[in-house]
């Protein structure tokens, strides 16, 4: 996790992204009398349970301190969040043209098996790591790691231990790496992600950004929900 301090305003990062290929970042912002907390959270978007692909029914994955790894209806999870900002940052796969009143028939054979291909692995993604939480006690862990995280990025010493600087950030490049769509990293390069780098266009910047295979690309992200700080 990647925590910036200035004045008395903390931020604490986190993001996500899915199978239709969408990126769900929010913020929270929490008031008090001496200090402005601003969370930001991020998630991947990924298949509903279910024994068929239903393109409607999909659900956000995302690491928590309460609940460990976490999967729930995105809108369900999007009606209950407290964010002031939530943000989807689509990612479209090769052969893909998202056109207004385009229609699933324009698409061609190989796009719509990279397509599929992209929903079977994310689905095994989302049955192991839920597992995962549940059988390691990941919710007993989080927030430790994460802290950790940010300490050791805010003094420089992250290149020398096996800890993720976020804990979201590093779960969400798994999950593109797995499906196909990031290019594949060492260990430590994964653990070393943070939330920004999913923001800044690989095609442009030579570290800090999540490098994405040949055709995929980020596309202009959807602002969900924006209110004003009071």
């Amino acid at each position: 996790m990647n925590i910036v301090v200035s004045d008395m305003h903390m931020c604490n990062l986190r993001y996500e992204q899915s199978y239709t290929q969408e990126i769900a970042y929010t913020q929270y912002n929490h008031s008090s009398h001496l200090n402005v907390y601003h969370h930001i959270s991020i998630g991947i978007v990924v298949p509903g349970t279910g024994e068929t692909h239903d393109p409607t029914n999909l659900c956000l994955l995302e690491a928590t301190s309460g609940s460990g790894i976490t999967c729930h209806p995105l809108l369900t999870r999007l009606e209950m969040s407290k964010s002031r900002t939530v943000i989807l940052l689509p990612l479209s796969c090769p052969g893909e043209h998202r056109e207004y009143g385009e229609e699933d028939e324009t698409i061609s054979e190989k796009t719509q098996f990279l397509k599929n291909q992209t929903y079977n692995e994310l689905t095994k993604f989302r049955d192991k790591w839920l597992l995962d939480s549940k059988t390691q006690n990941y919710q007993s862990q989080h927030s430790y790691l994460s802290i950790m995280g940010a300490m050791l990025y805010l003094t420089g010493l992250y290149p020398t231990f096996p800890i993720p600087i976020s804990p979201s950030a590093w779960l969400v490049v798994q999950a593109l790496q797995e499906c196909g769509a990031a290019m594949k990293l060492n260990e430590k390069q994964s653990q070393q992600t943070k939330v920004e780098d999913f923001t800044r266009d690989g095609r442009f910047y030579e570290k800090d950004c999540v490098r994405l295979r040949p055709g995929w690309k980020f596309l202009s992200p959807v602002v969900m929900r924006e209110t004003s700080v009071s």
